[in-house]
This record gives C-alpha cells, sequence and structure tokens, in this order.
C-alpha cells in the first residue's frame, strides 16, 4: 500500500513564522552586505581619478541617475541597520536574555522598529547635512 505524501518535509508544509522570517533576512542582509563591500574596495583599486572620460562618466552618471544612487544607498542602509539590530538582539540571545516565546516576538517587533528608526534618522542626517 503506498501513502501518497513527501518523503521529508518541505517548505509548503510550513507556516512562515517571524522568527524564521527575521534570520532569512538576517542571512540575506548579511550576504548583500558582505557583497557590497566586496565590490566597493575591488573597484575602488581600478579607478583612476585623473583619467578625462572618468570624470565625464561619473559626473553624467550622478546627474541623471542620481536618485538610482540615492535607492542604492538607502536600501544598503536599511539592509546594515537592519543587520546590526538583528545582531544586537542575537547577542542578547547568547547571553540568556529573550528566550522565552512571547520575547521572542516582542524582542523582534522591537528590532524592526529600532532598525526602522535608525535608517529614517540617518537618512534625515544625511540630507539635512
Amino acid at each position: 500500500m503506498k501513502i501518497n505524501r513527501p518523503l521529508s518535509p518541505h517548505l509548503t508544509i510550513y507556516k512562515p513564522q517571524l522568527t524564521s522570517t527575521f534570520s532569512i533576512f538576517h542571512r540575506i542582509s548579511g550576504a548583500f552586505l558582505g557583497a557590497a563591500v566586496s565590490i566597493f574596495f575591488l573597484k575602488i583599486g581600478d579607478l583612476n581619478p585623473t583619467f578625462y572620460y572618468f570624470y565625464r562618466y561619473v559626473f553624467l552618471f550622478t546627474f541623471y541617475f542620481h536618485w538610482f544612487i540615492l535607492s542604492v544607498v538607502n536600501f544598503t542602509l536599511l539592509a546594515l541597520c537592519y543587520h546590526m539590530s538583528n545582531g544586537i538582539r542575537h547577542l542578547l540571545w547568547d547571553l540568556g536574555l529573550f528566550l522565552e516565546l512571547s520575547k521572542v516576538y516582542t524582542s523582534g517587533i522591537i528590532m524592526l522598529f529600532c532598525a526602522a528608526c535608525l535608517t529614517v534618522l540617518n537618512i534625515i542626517r544625511f540630507y539635512l547635512s
């Protein structure tokens, strides 16, 4: 007698939980920040600031695509604030704090609020300076 059920649990079986979603986004933000830093430091060595076309390219890119540059900077700032806030939450867990299920969810909401506030405050600071 053959029963039609999966051999192992699959992602479609489980309902998404707040803690697993935060964990997945923590890994994604860490990978994004690592890739952004690597690309930045690898490309910065290739630039020749005395080259005329370099200045022309930078001027045209910043003149026509300033919205794109600001969007990338703001998204990177959001990823950094989220990753830092969630990292502090993980450090508190390592100390044995907030490990009850209700406190895990509460600390997750507080972490999202802190990440959003840090991002907004840094964007305001950036535009006011």
